[in-house]
């Protein structure tokens, strides 16, 4: 194949990146229920909007209203009044996102670099393990993650591109000052301190005013006023709660500050906390960061300064969350574009240089092998569920419980099917060896294109095959769908325990979430709800030691391996 040619062929190439990544994203969006608390609370408030008509408000009982702005709800339940509040629509905002961000890192990188580099981008962010998983699910950061990968092209094609400001600086400020809707003023205090890391680089007062001075910020702050007041006002109108104290306060600066937050138990996370993270979301291209740190361990004085755009972009962002008291890893959702530019940056430039591994590649694979026959054994033999349970337990840094219900889920699936494991491992051994074999003979752009179509499979099966089985575990929905004919139309769902939205979305009856003084009378020993859905932990230590449970029968309940165990129990007559 000519690739030059290949690539002349611009319209081609970008339909081919997003049939690419529309494959990645939307295969299998529809199926499996809703297994994130975001999703449920997404799926109830478009619902709510949509029965109501009132598209000013959230409504949500016992969660508070304010927790997020309301702009992301209206695309929810955009996507709901055309395909009905399920599982596709909620996530189609999402999904959507991630696809603008791919396209803006394919953009960038072929404004910055060259072609080659713009598509690699593209398909390097299309495949980032982390990135596929969070841009799949209704999550409002990666939402965010789209507006500001769309900004900063804009502040890059705005002024820093040619260090003069045009129009698309203003376009900048708008879409900085629309993204404080999504999720708050993080996405303008991040493009803020990157630029400002930017100016501080130039080493001279002078030339660092001028600067400033160029990118307008007067313009910017009339910009932001003008977009930001009507919303605050319409927000502070809409919200029978304290806008300004739930959300500036408790889900933005005590979050980041931690002084009074309850998040996390009041426990900051490691200063480190992202950096194994970031690896893990990266793959499998963070295996590249590190000869990618090597290339610019002699050059990074002599980087052109789109690069440092680019470093300081996901430095600025990485720094600034790694500081925070409450860390999630789809915080640094908005780093992850300019990242894949780097990364993409640096694959291109090995094509082009066609390299001819050394022969001793196939140590390496022969090592890998090893390993992988190993991880067999470990997994037919059970040696690895202790690890599974330790990383439940809270014992393994950096990794939360549900991570290692997944990871229990997982081996379950493996151990259960040892051969077809084990043919599984053979093709990806054999898909690595094939790797190696055209790195050797100097067909880089042929083990490229051979990878990337490995990884399109790889996800197909993924996403088609071990994640519906993994969705047993982690959705209540089945368990819901089966209860509903067990609960009259009419009825009050009392629900006590860890809440979980999508059973309140799914279960789709009025309810109460409640304290136990709120569904048990401990002078009557009688239960105040006919219905009850309780935390399954919770009923067992718990509720099965009120005087009065005997007056309640247990109807159903979930596998006891759920991430979400409930039951439901009705009150005897």
């Amino acid at each position: 194949m000519d690739f030059e040619k290949f690539l002349s062929n611009r319209k081609a190439m970008w339909v081919l990146l997003i049939l690419y990544s529309s494959f990645i994203f939307f295969i299998n969006i529809h199926s499996d229920g809703l297994y994130s608390a975001q999703e449920g609370r997404a799926a109830i408030i478009a619902r709510n909007m949509i029965q109501s008509g009132n598209y000013g408000k959230i409504e949500i009982k016992g969660e508070p209203e304010n927790e997020k702005p309301i702009f992301c709800y209206w695309l929810y339940a955009i996507s709901g009044k055309v395909f009905g509040v399920n599982e596709f629509s909620v996530r189609l905002p999402s999904v959507l996102a991630a696809l603008v961000s791919i396209v803006c890192a394919a953009w960038l990188g072929m404004r910055i670099y060259n072609p080659l580099s713009g598509y690699i981008s593209g398909y390097v962010l299309a495949t980032m393990f982390g990135f596929v998983n969070l841009g799949r699910i209704a999550r409002i950061d990666i939402v965010l993650c789209a507006f500001y990968a769309f900004a900063m092209v804009l502040l890059y094609e705005g002024y820093f591109r040619k260090r003069q400001a045009n129009a698309l600086l203003y376009l900048f400020y708008i879409v900085i000052s629309i993204s404080i809707a999504v999720k708050g003023p993080v996405t303008v205090f991040l493009a803020g301190l990157t630029v400002l890391i930017l100016i501080i680089m130039e080493w001279d007062f002078r030339k660092s005013f001028q600067m400033l001075w160029q990118l307008k910020p007067i313009s910017g702050i009339i910009i932001g006023l003008v977009i930001c007041v009507p919303w605050l006002i319409f927000e502070c109108c809409r919200s029978n709660e304290n806008f300004f104290a739930e959300f500036f306060w408790v889900q933005n600066l005590d979050r980041f500050l931690g002084i009074q937050t309850t998040f996390c138990e009041g426990r900051r996370k490691s200063f480190f906390y992202y950096f194994p993270k970031l690896f893990g979301m990266a793959l499998p291209w963070s295996l590249l960061v590190f000869p990618l740190l090597w290339q610019y361990r002699r050059s990074w004085r002599n980087l052109r300064h789109e690069t440092w755009f680019l470093l300081i972009w996901v430095l600025a962002i990485f720094g600034f969350f790694s500081l925070s008291f409450i860390k999630r890893g789809d915080y640094i959702l908005p780093l992850f574009p300019a990242l894949a530019v780097l990364i993409g940056r640096y694959i291109a430039i090995e094509l082009r240089k066609s390299h001819q591994i050394s022969r001793h590649w196939i140590k390496v694979w022969i090592g890998i092998s090893i390993l992988t026959v190993a991880a067999w054994i470990a997994i037919i033999f059970g040696w690895l569920t202790q690890l599974a349970a330790m990383i439940i337990d809270g014992r393994v840094p950096h990794l939360a419980a549900r991570d290692g219900m997944v990871f229990r889920d997982y081996l379950e699936i493996f151990s259960d099917s040892p051969w077809l494991t084990l043919f599984f491992a053979v093709i990806t051994l054999g898909v690595l060896f094939m790797l190696g074999h055209l790195l050797h003979k100097g067909s880089s752009h042929g083990a490229f294109v051979f990878f990337m179509a490995f990884l399109m499979m790889l996800f197909g099966f993924y996403y088609l095959c071990l994640d519906p089985i993994s969705n047993r575990t982690r959705s209540t929905k089945d368990f819901c769908l089966r209860i509903q004919p067990l609960l009259p139309s009419e009825a009050i769902i009392g629900y006590i325990g860890s809440w979980v939205d999508e059973a309140v979305f799914f279960v789709n009856r009025d309810y109460e979430r409640c304290r136990l003084q709120d569904i048990y009378d401990s002078e009557t020993r009688q239960f105040k709800f006919k219905f009850i859905i309780a935390d399954s932990d919770y009923y067992h230590k718990k509720m099965l030691k009120l005087d009065g449970i005997d007056k309640l029968e247990k109807l159903d309940s979930t596998d006891d391996a759920h991430h979400y165990p409930l039951t439901l129990l009705r009150r005897k007559e």
